[in-house]
């Protein structure tokens, strides 16, 4: 018998569980669980993805937990399974890895259907984008935080989207995933177009303008993005790929 009461430990899980045709069986989220809009009033929440209440998940009686690797702690994890409840683990690093995941879930809820139409559909959107030539490549830092300034590896879902885009990651071979570094840094290795994402640091335009065109230098291209579209993967995907598509065109004159 599949799950008939779960968790959610991940936004973009929660999104995509709902999108698969699971919303009826969702006891329990994060108060980051945002999404669909509209569609999660009444999920009880369990506080935030990195500082879950594991005895007020425990309460919920779950029959299975969602969470995702890097979003969540291990001991977390480990707590929950001590208790008896069964946990869903997942790691997405790549564009391609995404419909496995969705079809994994679909299978897991006995949803195949609305999963394998979701995962098709994403597979099918991923294909056309590769088939098409990239019509030139830009230099890119993806900037997630600030005091202290940190960006992104390529061993990271939003580099790999970025790619797809023709991006070069400047700091795409640092070991950490996540590595801190200096607006100084990556002007230094040539990124010309530096993303400012509206999560996980709330970056806005109209608050943070005037700072990165200071700290990045006059010639740069700085792009304040939807975060979700660029970094949560799942039913959100299909948004991430036509994020690419447009940066493509958007970063044409860039090329070299």
């Amino acid at each position: 018998m599949p799950a008939s009461r779960i968790v959610s430990l991940c936004p973009s899980i929660t999104e995509t569980l709902v999108a698969i045709g699971a919303r009826r069986r969702l006891v329990g989220a994060t108060r980051y669980c945002v999404r669909p809009e509209g569609l999660l009033w009444g999920v009880p929440r369990i506080g935030g993805t990195k500082n879950p209440d594991v005895r007020r998940i425990l309460d919920l009686a779950p029959d299975l937990v969602f969470a995702n690797e890097e979003e969540n702690r291990r001991e977390d994890v480990q707590a929950l399974r001590a208790a008896g409840i069964e946990v869903d683990v997942s790691f997405t690093k790549r564009v391609a890895e995404v419909p496995v995941a969705i079809r994994a879930w679909g299978e897991l809820l006995e949803e195949q259907g609305e999963a394998n139409a979701l995962a098709a559909r994403i597979e099918s959107e991923l294909a056309a984008l590769e088939a098409e030539p990239v019509p030139g490549r830009f230099r890119y830092a993806y900037w997630i935080w600030r005091n202290p300034w940190m960006t992104v590896s390529d061993d990271t879902y939003v580099a790999d989207l970025l790619r797809l885009a023709g991006g070069l990651n400047v700091f795409g071979r640092d070991i950490d995933r996540y590595p801190t570094a200096s607006p100084e840094e990556s002007l230094a290795r040539s990124a010309v177009v530096h993303f400012f994402p509206s999560e996980p640091y709330p970056f806005r335009e109209e608050k943070h303008g005037e700072e990165v065109a200071g700290l990045f230098g006059g010639s740069s291209r700085r792009l304040f993005v939807p975060g979700d579209d660029l970094c949560w993967h799942g039913a959100r995907t299909p948004d991430g790929l036509r994020a690419a598509r447009k940066l493509r065109v958007y970063a044409e004159p860039l090329s070299f």
